[in-house]
């Protein structure tokens, strides 16, 4: 400021004066490399107005000759370092002297003035000298960003700003070697501003998030760059999943009670929006961040499952699942059999197949046993499923078994009761004996489900504890077993009467027909029948009496084998006899012909 303060006062001198002054300004500095100029202003005497002149600048504080810096007649006769480098910017004749000196090195520092000549010893050296001072090159060219979204086209601007008209710097851009580009360039000035620009197109991809992008400056003996690091913008990309250290992990497994920290995390820019889930609730969100925590301060089994981690920004979203699991000893142990779950009781037809299946929920997975009796009947290991099979049941194969489930955190175990269901069957003891006072019946037979036992008379059906006519029944039941007996009390004389021991459940049915004597008088039959009525009504049912009463009425049946005989034919003999069955209609006498002839 001082010096073109100076400068304007000594212009206003010399045009009030009309004498020889000029204006200069006592300092320029330069960067090395670039061009200098140093402003210049002079004034002469007016009668010297349309005489021919020379300009001259001296490298030094005096006129020589070796120190010529610009000859405006004669280059030939400038210093050899400056020769093709200097020129006047303006114009002599219209008073404007200023110098510029292009690619200026550390050399050219140092004092400078103008010197002009009109000849005939018209000639004058503008004084105080100008100072030239050279520093190193510092000024970098700007690169003005813009937005860059992977895969959409885009163009960046670089310029560079210089008030000397000198050599033109060039514009260079330096971009990643795989990425196609184009530039466009220009110069635009501004007062005494020449504005260089360079245009670059590209389309920027993800991998260049974080590449360099280079603009170059460029004078034949310096340079200088400037650079921008690409921020490109995406879609979020190689969510994670990371339990305990271990990244990208699709399954977490904690024991229960534990606590857990899951961490999911995301590549995008900008920063992604984050959110857990869970059964398609929301479970805690974070803003503009790249990860995303997800706490449990203490598992329970219910907290296992698949969790799923969303990450968004405004270029789109990635999502990823994660599946918990809690480590715990078996719980829910369920015996299932033909679609029937948690069954502790399972039934099934003799001669059919069974399967069993046992199931329990834990994790690890279970060591899996069924026994019976205290045998191990079969076992797998690490799952949680166990079948066991029967091809073909037998009544042997009706028990309690017992599964059991194992694994390191504890056990469970559940009891199946599985009876086999059959048809019924008439026991081999079954008959008739004889006292004087009656004739009795028993009928024994085993059945599962429980059977219904009936008496098919020829005038009526008698079933459990009922009386008709001379006739009466008692029945008892116990576990698979069903016991019916029928008394006959005697008479007058009549017929023998036949009836039909029957005895259904829903697998089928068992006949035994007994031929019950009326007129037989088999005493060891007494004491007998006596044993079975006595077992009876105590309700005392068991297999060893009710087989040693059978036992001893088969005794006493083959030993009154031939006197039966004898009693029917001396029947015949003798004629017509009084039958406890007289009232019988028509019907009812086929249905006694046909018991008769079903007991012969």
């Amino acid at each position: 400021m001082i010096g073109r303060s100076f400068f304007l006062l000594s212009l206003l001198q010399a045009v009030v004066s009309g004498q020889w002054s000029g204006d200069t300004p006592p300092d320029v500095t330069v960067q090395n490399g670039l061009c200098a100029r140093i402003p210049c202003r002079y004034r002469y005497p007016s009668n010297l107005n349309n005489e021919p002149r020379t300009g001259i600048w001296h490298n030094s504080e005096k006129n020589k000759e070796d120190s010529v810096a610009f000859h405006s007649v004669d280059p030939s006769l400038e210093s050899t370092k400056f020769q093709y480098r200097t020129r006047l910017s303006g114009i002599l004749r219209d008073n404007d002297c200023s110098l510029v000196i292009d690619n200026v090195t550390p050399q050219d520092a140092g004092p400078y003035f103008f010197r002009v000549d009109f000849g005939g010893g018209n000639r004058f050296n503008y004084h105080p000298v100008t100072r030239l001072s050279v520093t190193d090159f510092t000024d970098k060219p700007t690169i003005f960003p813009a937005e860059m979204v992977a895969g959409q086209p885009v163009t960046v601007t670089c310029i560079f700003n210089t008030s000397c008209d000198g050599t033109a710097p060039t514009l260079t851009w330096v971009t990643p070697a795989d990425e196609p580009t184009s530039t466009s360039h220009s110069v635009t000035q501004r007062g005494d501003t020449l504005t260089y620009t360079s245009v670059l197109s590209l389309t920027p991809a993800l991998k260049h998030h974080g590449q360099n992008l280079t603009c170059r400056v460029r004078y034949p003996t310096v340079s200088s760059e400037q650079i921008l690091t690409m921020t490109v913008q995406y879609a979020p990309r190689n969510l994670s999943i990371t339990f305990h250290d271990d990244a990208n992990s699709s399954w977490v497994s904690v024991k229960e009670g534990n606590s857990a920290a899951i961490l999911c995390s995301i590549q995008s820019f900008p920063a992604s929006n984050m959110t857990w889930r869970h059964l398609g609730v929301t479970l805690n969100t974070t803003r503009s961040n790249n990860e995303l925590w997800m706490e449990f301060p203490r598992l329970t089994r219910q907290d296992a499952g698949v969790y799923q981690c969303v990450a968004e920004n405004e270029h789109g979203t990635a999502e990823r699942d994660v599946t918990l699991t809690v480590e715990h000893a078996p719980w829910n142990l369920s015996i299932t059999s033909h679609g029937d779950a948690n069954s502790s009781r399972v039934s099934a037809k003799e001669g059919n197949s069974a399967a069993i299946l046992c199931s329990v929920q834990s994790f690890p997975a279970s060591n899996l046993t069924w026994e019976h009796l205290g045998i191990t009947l079969s076992t797998t290991r690490s799952s949680n499923e166990l079948w066991m099979e029967f091809p073909q049941l037998t009544q042997q194969d009706a028990g309690v078994y017992q599964c059991v489930a194992e694994n390191e955190h504890g056990t469970a175990e559940r009891d199946v009761t599985l009876t086999v269901e059959y048809a019924p069957e008439i026991s081999q003891d079954s008959g008739c004996s004889q006292i004087p006072e009656s004739v009795t019946c028993v009928c024994a037979a085993r059945c599962n489900p429980p059977g219904e036992l009936t008496w098919r008379l020829p005038l009526a059906h008698l079933s459990g504890n009922q009386s008709h006519g001379r006739f009466h029944t008692w029945q008892v039941a116990g576990g698979h077993l069903v016991n019916g007996t029928l008394t006959l009390r005697r008479g007058e004389e009549g017929e023998d009467v036949t009836a039909l021991c029957l005895v259904r459940n829903r697998h089928g049915e068992a006949m035994l027909t007994v031929l019950m004597e009326v007129n037989g008088r088999d005493r060891t039959g007494k004491c007998v029948v006596a044993v079975i009525v006595l077992a009876v009504v105590l309700g005392v049912v068991t297999v060893s009496v009710i087989t040693t009463a059978i036992f001893w009425a088969a005794r006493c049946r083959n030993k009154r084998e031939s006197s039966v005989m004898q009693r029917k034919e001396q029947k015949a003999e003798d004629g017509p006899v009084e039958s406890p069955y007289q009232e019988l209609n028509v019907g009812d006498r086929d249905l006694y012909s046909e018991l008769q002839l079903r007991s012969k």
